[in-house]
C-alpha cells in the first residue's frame, strides 16, 4: 500500500521589510532624483549670484556670533542656526529659484564651517575630521532638503579625496612643522634639510595635504573613470559634479609625484592619467575634461622625456620638445588604428 507525502504550502516569500528595506541601489536613488541627476543645467546669472549672496551672508552671520571670543561656541551655533534656516527655506519654499539658491549656499557654507571648526576644536586627525566632512556632505547630499544638490557632493568628493590623502600620506614637513621639532629640541628628520613643495606652507595647511601624490593619482583617475560610468548610464549632471575633484586631484597627484620621484615614472603615471580624462571627456562629450586630460597627457610625455634624457642645452631642449611632440601625436593615430582594426574584426 502506498503512502502519499501531504503537500506543504511553499516557503513564505521574503517580505519587503527587514533587511531587504535597508538595501541601497545606487541608479534606483539616481533615477529617484529626476532630471536634476541627469540634465546638467544653464548657468544663471541670477542663481549663480543668489548662491554666493547665501554663502556671504552664512559666513557674515557666523562672524557675528563669533565675535573676538576665545570660545568657539558662536560659531557652532551660527552654523547650526543657519543650516536650519537654509534647510527650511529648502522645504517651504517652491517657487524661487533665487531663494532656494542663495539656501544651497547658505547650507553648504554652514555644513563646512561646523565640520572644520568640530576639527580644529577636538583636534582630531586632519585626514580622519576631512574623512567625516565627506560622510557629512554626502549625507545631506542624500536626505530630503537638499536632496540631489549636486555641490555638496562635489564637496563631498574633494574633501574624501584630501583625507584618504591626508590620513595615508602621512605627515607633511612645513618649515613651520620643522621649526616646531627643532624648538622641541626634537630629532629633526633630513627631510626638513631638502627644499621640497611643502617648504613654505603653512603648517595647518599642510596637514590637510599629504604627500604621497600616488594615492592622488589613484583616487582622482578612479574617480574620473566612474564619470565615465554614470555618463554610460544617462547621468550625466552627477557626473559633473564629480570632476573637479577628479582634476584637483590628479593635478596635485601629478606636482607631488613630479617633486618626490624626480625621475621618468612621474611623467609615465601623470601621462596615463591624462588619458583616462582625455577618454572620458571625449566619450561623455564634455570639451573642458578632454582638452584638460590632452594638456596633462602631453606634460607627463614631456616630463618623461626630459627626466631620461636630462637635456644640458637648448638643441637638447627643443630635440626633446620635438620627440615629445611626435609621440603624443603617434598617441590619436594609434588609437584611430585600434579602432579601425576592431571595427573590420566585427564586420562579417
Amino acid at each position: 500500500m502506498s503512502q502519499v507525502n501531504p503537500s506543504y504550502p511553499p516557503p513564505p516569500a521574503p517580505s519587503s521589510g527587514g533587511t531587504q528595506g535597508v538595501n541601497f541601489n545606487l541608479w534606483d536613488f539616481l533615477n529617484s532624483l529626476g532630471d536634476e541627476a541627469k540634465t546638467r543645467r544653464h548657468p544663471s546669472l541670477n542663481q549663480a549670484l543668489s548662491g554666493l549672496a547665501g554663502v556671504l551672508l552664512a559666513l557674515g552671520w557666523v562672524a557675528l556670533l563669533t565675535g573676538d571670543s576665545d570660545s568657539l561656541a558662536g560659531a557652532y551655533i551660527g552654523a547650526m542656526i543657519a543650516f536650519g534656516i537654509g534647510l527650511v527655506v529648502r522645504l517651504k519654499t517652491s517657487k524661487s529659484t533665487e531663494l532656494h539658491a542663495a539656501a544651497v549656499g547658505v547650507g553648504i557654507t554652514s555644513l563646512l564651517t561646523f565640520c572644520l571648526v568640530l576639527v580644529s576644536d577636538t583636534q582630531m586627525n586632519p585626514g580622519l575630521g576631512l574623512i567625516l566632512t565627506g560622510i557629512a556632505h554626502i549625507a545631506v547630499w542624500v536626505l530630503p532638503g537638499y536632496r540631489g544638490r549636486s555641490i555638496f557632493l562635489a564637496f563631498a568628493a574633494l574633501v574624501l579625496i584630501f583625507g584618504f590623502s591626508s590620513l595615508i600620506g602621512g605627515e607633511v614637513l612645513t618649515s613651520d612643522r620643522c621649526n616646531e621639532i627643532y624648538n622641541d629640541e626634537g630629532d629633526v628628520p633630513a627631510e626638513c634639510y631638502n627644499d621640497t613643495i611643502y617648504s613654505d606652507l603653512p603648517g595647518g595647511v599642510g596637514d590637510f595635504v599629504g604627500k604621497q601624490g600616488a594615492v592622488y593619482l589613484i583616487l582622482g583617475s578612479a574617480l574620473i573613470l566612474g564619470v565615465a560610468t554614470l555618463d554610460r548610464h544617462g547621468y550625466n549632471a552627477v557626473g559633473t559634479a564629480l570632476i573637479p575633484a577628479g582634476l584637483v586631484a590628479v593635478l596635485i597627484g601629478a606636482l607631488l609625484m613630479a617633486v618626490r620621484m624626480a625621475n621618468a615614472g612621474a611623467g609615465i603615471l601623470g601621462a596615463i592619467a591624462g588619458i583616462a580624462m582625455c577618454y572620458v571627456g571625449s566619450n561623455g562629450q564634455r570639451r573642458a575634461l578632454t582638452w584638460w586630460g590632452a594638456a596633462t597627457t602631453s606634460i607627463g610625455i614631456s616630463g618623461f622625456f626630459i627626466a631620461a634624457i636630462k637635456p644640458d642645452s637648448a638643441g637638447a631642449i627643443a630635440g626633446v620638445l620635438i620627440i615629445s611632440g611626435l609621440v603624443v601625436g603617434l598617441i590619436p593615430l594609434t588609437i584611430q588604428k585600434a579602432q579601425e582594426a576592431k571595427a573590420a574584426q566585427s564586420t562579417p
